[in-house]
């Protein structure tokens, strides 16, 4: 990790090899309202866009990775129309840190438009109404639906559905306007108890343990005072490499005569039609050659990404194992989902045990106590951070309860939430995979397992049912993005409060731009019609809650193998992180098998093995200062790959015609 953080704290270098000035030796920063001002404009715009990738043109992705191109691709279009100004009106140019502040709200609310958070709730909020028969038995729950969280109104949810409508003139806004408003001061609840808790830990990583931020570093980079990035060869090489290889599979899109160099995974599967016991327990086995995931890699320490390829094939051998010795026949048979459970838990239990001296400190300042710790340049006080905290948990507690929840069962939720969202912070923050998507893993899943739907009403059922929204993965998780930008803050000197208030800005802008985005283009186009995926995914929400609600036998009570498998994850990553803290240089580390254990590292984990071959030879025969010195080729890998391919996607989107998708999920 030594290495990763010298990064951090030297940044980017020029062409000489010295180490370019950084955000974090300038003066305070002053933020000014033009930067409140341009993210505002932008995030409306940007959301619409994420909405039209991934829900009507069926990609690319942009918030299934952990850097999203998106965001970073906006960011390059300012720095150039900021280079401009800066020549010919500097008075008008954004500094450093403004530029980030609009990055750091850009990625916030993005977020909130992806895959996996409000066009999820937006279905939740119209799919039984359109889809509930006896036969699915969902006419049983129907009844107890909170309607005041949900439009239900038939000729609304038609033309939904259906298309060829409008949200304007016919009124239909009215009928979302009070739900949505409800679901906004969710969501803008469940963020500040993030921010709250970021507060806390906050000085703990970014200060004590000096963490890396892998994510970070890019947009660091890119809006360095000094621009070393832009002026560094090696870093317009990685650039035009990426560049050109979905410049040249973009224009074949167009051209069928033209030659393709294929990255993504179509084609590419090393199991290929295996059907023999036990092989066919490696199940679909992808690779692929993303250049910018490989630079993302560049980024990561080197334990993590050997960590990555290692358990992504030792999951592999587990199910031949499992399917050899016959368990395949027991669904969900190795348990990934349960194991990397208990590790994510692991992880926090040896988060907490090595902060257990800080944390000592960030307690007696709860108290009023005088402590060394000072707090004065925090978001707010730690006292505040608890007490936000708490009275954050008790709204979102409340809001449950009104739609049906026991208030014991709505806290233990939400805690198991939110220990879940530090887990994944604290991977982002500390290791910076490109992916981490944990499907089916929140509390919804974990109650369920570890104590049986038959001791819960159906009440509690309802609210549990209500989680799957912001719960069914977590590739696009507000928690991590809270994280880096309060070390965006850091490093750019804004200020931890002036973020906040950016972020829970960003956050309120975002849900309505999602809302309003979704919608606009849900009654043109139609859910069923125009709209890839449509809110289908909340159907595995209502489809689990009918389950729930006639309560089979083998529901009734808790899951014991599962909850065994989650208990094995948990010892063993305990196992892993002592070793870790005991033996110096160990290779194996838990982060990378939690985050292996599910969909998206299919797709991206020969680029990581391609990255720790690279970076682990590049260190081992050129040390430190040739590591230093190749970076802006990765970065450039990365920039240039995101680049071009969020330019296919506005050709695309704007003139409605086929594109290349440079990243599928």
């Amino acid at each position: 990790m030594g290495t990763d953080t010298e990064l951090v704290r030297r940044g980017a270098q020029d062409r000489s090899g010295r180490p370019a000035p950084t955000h974090s030796r300038l003066s305070p920063s002053r933020i000014r309202a033009r930067a409140f001002v341009g993210a505002l404009v932008i995030i409306p715009v940007d959301n619409l866009w994420v909405i039209m990738m991934e829900k009507v043109r069926s990609g690319p992705y942009p918030t299934t990775i952990s850097l999203f191109p998106n965001a970073v691709f906006i960011l390059a279009l300012l720095v150039g129309i900021n280079h401009i100004l800066k020549r010919y009106l500097p008075r008008a140019a954004f500094t450093s840190a403004e530029m980030l502040l609009i990055y750091a709200m850009t990625v916030i609310s993005a977020a909130l438009a992806g895959h996996d958070m409000l066009p999820n709730l937006v279905g939740m909020m119209v799919y039984p109404w359109w889809y509930g028969t006896p036969q699915n038995r969902w006419d049983q729950f129907m009844p107890s639906l909170p309607q005041w969280l949900s439009v239900s109104k038939r000729e609304a949810v038609k033309d939904l559905f259906i298309g060829g409508s409008d949200l304007y003139h016919t009124g239909y806004w009215a009928l979302w306007l009070k739900p949505a408003l409800w679901w906004l001061a969710f969501t803008v609840v469940l963020v500040f108890v993030m921010c709250c808790v970021n507060t806390i830990v906050r000085k703990q990583w970014a200060d004590r343990e000096r963490l890396t931020f892998p994510i970070v570093q890019l947009p660091l980079a890119m809006t360095e005072p000094q621009g070393a990035l832009w002026r560094n060869k090696l870093f317009w090489i990685g650039f035009g490499i990426a560049f050109g290889i979905d410049l040249l599979n973009g224009l074949a899109v167009w051209i069928p005569a033209l030659p393709t160099i294929n990255v993504g995974f179509e084609g590419h599967d090393l199991t290929g039609t295996i059907a023999t016991k036990p092989w066919s327990g490696l199940g679909w086995t992808p690779y692929t050659f993303y250049p910018f995931v490989i630079g993302i890699g560049y980024l990561l320490p080197v334990d993590l990404i050997f960590s990555c390829w290692f358990f992504y094939l030792f999951w592999k051998a587990e199910a031949v194992i499992a399917c050899a010795m016959g368990w395949d026949s027991v669904p969900a048979y190795i348990y990934q989902r349960n194991q990397a459970f208990g590790g994510l838990v692991a992880i926090i239990v040896t988060m907490a045990w090595t902060s257990r001296g800080y944390l000592k400190l960030v307690w007696l300042r709860i108290l009023g106590r005088e402590c060394a710790l000072d707090d004065s340049g925090e978001a707010m006080s730690y006292r505040s951070a608890a007490l936000g905290a708490l009275a954050g948990l008790a709204f979102l507690a409340f809001f449950m309860k009104r739609i049906g929840m026991s208030p014991l069962v709505a806290v233990a939720a939400f805690v198991i939430y939110f220990i879940l969202a530090l887990a994944l912070a604290r991977i982002r923050a500390e290791l910076g995979p490109p992916v981490h998507d944990f499907h089916f893993s929140g509390p919804d899943f974990a109650i369920t397992s570890a104590v049986g739907v038959g001791r819960l009403s159906h009440g509690d059922m309802m609210g549990l049912a209500y989680f799957w929204w912001f719960n069914r993965a977590y590739r696009s998780h507000p928690m991590p993005i809270v994280v880096e930008n309060s070390k965006i803050a850091d490093a750019s000197k804004a200020g931890q409060r002036t973020m906040l208030w950016a972020i829970l800005l960003a956050v309120g802008l975002g849900t309505v731009a999602t809302f309003w985005s979704y919608l606009h283009v849900g009654y043109k186009l139609g859910f069923e019609v125009g709209v890839q995926l449509g809110g289908q995914y909340a159907y595995g929400g209502f489809r689990q809650l009918a389950d729930w609600w006639t309560t089979p036998k083998d529901m009734a009570g808790p899951n014991w193998p599962a909850n065994a498998m989650i208990l094995a994850g948990f010892v063993f990553c305990m196992l892993l992180s002592y070793i870790r803290l005991t033996v110096l240089n160990f290779p194996f580390n838990p982060i990378g098998f939690a985050v292996t254990a599910s969909w998206a590292i299919n797709i991206v984990w020969v680029p990581l093995l391609v990255a720790w071959v690279v970076k682990s030879s590049i260190l081992r025969f050129g040390g430190l200062r040739q590591y230093r010195s190749a970076l802006p080729f990765f970065l450039g890998l990365i920039l240039g790959g995101m680049t071009i391919g969020s330019f296919w996607g506005i050709i695309g989107t704007v003139f409605n015609v086929p594109y290349y998708n440079f990243w599928g999920a």
